[in-house]
């Protein structure tokens, strides 16, 4: 069987059992779904840093609802981690810099830079009070 779309809604607390649970379930279905190990390695490296993303930052470090849907289109695998968290203003991200230098990133960023290199398309909606939705492209 292969999953070819796949939608989880869960409330996390903000402890190691329950990311590492929530990752686990969405690594299972992303095995399931692509069976190149680059592209598995994508997908579940961008699913952990999107929830964790979630979770210190949408959260303040607590627990919070997370959405994780992925499904595979003919040549791309689309996956979108969404929160209800405390938003922010996308206007402050500059998603088409190129930060090719590990050196120009001070303290903020890394997940934004992890995100470029392992994804071929992002795209960052958020709504401060209500929210964020990430969803990121990997082409296979």
């Amino acid at each position: 069987m292969q999953i070819l779309s796949y939608k989880l809604n869960a409330h996390i607390p903000f402890d190691k059992d329950s990311i590492e649970m929530f990752l686990s379930s969405c690594e299972e279905v992303i095995n399931n779904m692509a069976s190149d190990e680059k592209t598995v390695f994508k997908l579940k490296s961008a699913t952990h840093e999107l929830l964790i993303n979630s979770l210190e930052h949408g959260y303040k470090k607590s627990a919070g609802n997370v959405s994780f849907f992925i499904e595979k289109q003919e040549h791309t695998i689309q996956l979108e981690i969404s929160d209800q968290g405390m938003g922010f203003d996308t206007s402050a991200l500059n998603i088409e810099k190129d930060n090719t230098s590990l050196s120009t990133i001070k303290g903020r960023g890394w997940g934004l830079y992890i995100l470029k290199k392992l994804c071929d398309n992002i795209q960052i909606t958020s709504d401060p009070l209500k929210g964020t939705k990430v969803t990121v492209s990997i082409n296979y």
